[in-house]
């Protein structure tokens, strides 16, 4: 089984997306285990009611969720973990040198790089970063399917 971690900041808006929305692809089953986590993220928050509202939008009830620093367990325990932007994959790296084969960025090669942070957008910002994230789990998902991440 693959374990799949998405990295962000606090936890509460894209990786909590990104989580969502492979689950829903197919990624919460016996092939994929998924989680999310955040490099300064506080334990125990809700997800923003922004980043359910886009979830809801997909059928997804993530209202359950919250969230939960990074640990070097998670760390050690994931497969594949994929951040949000290129300071987090640095970050990642200089904090976990030993796991660093295990980190991607979760858009790489995919116009920008670095998926925007929605926190203090409207709805429709976070629809915009729910879109990229869709975009770049399509090609994640392929990628694991054939195994060439």
């Amino acid at each position: 089984m693959k374990k799949i971690l998405f990295v962000c900041t606090g936890n509460t808006c894209r990786s909590p997306i990104a989580q969502g929305l492979f689950q829903k692809m197919g990624g919460y089953n016996h092939e994929y285990d998924v989680a999310s986590a955040g490099l300064h993220a506080v334990l125990g928050l809700a997800a923003s009611s922004l980043s359910l509202a886009v979830l809801a939008e997909q059928g997804i009830d993530f209202s359950r969720f919250r969230s939960q620093p990074v640990t070097s367990s998670l760390i050690e325990q994931a497969t594949h973990v994929f951040t949000m932007t290129q300071n987090h994959l640095r970050e990642l790296i200089r904090l976990y040198p030993q796991h660093q084969k295990k980190f991607f960025l979760l858009n790489e090669g995919i116009t920008t790089n670095d998926i925007s942070d929605p926190i203090g957008g409207n709805l429709e910002t976070y629809q915009e970063c729910c879109e990229t994230i869709q975009h770049a789990l399509d090609n994640i998902l392929t990628l694991l399917r054939h195994n060439t991440i």
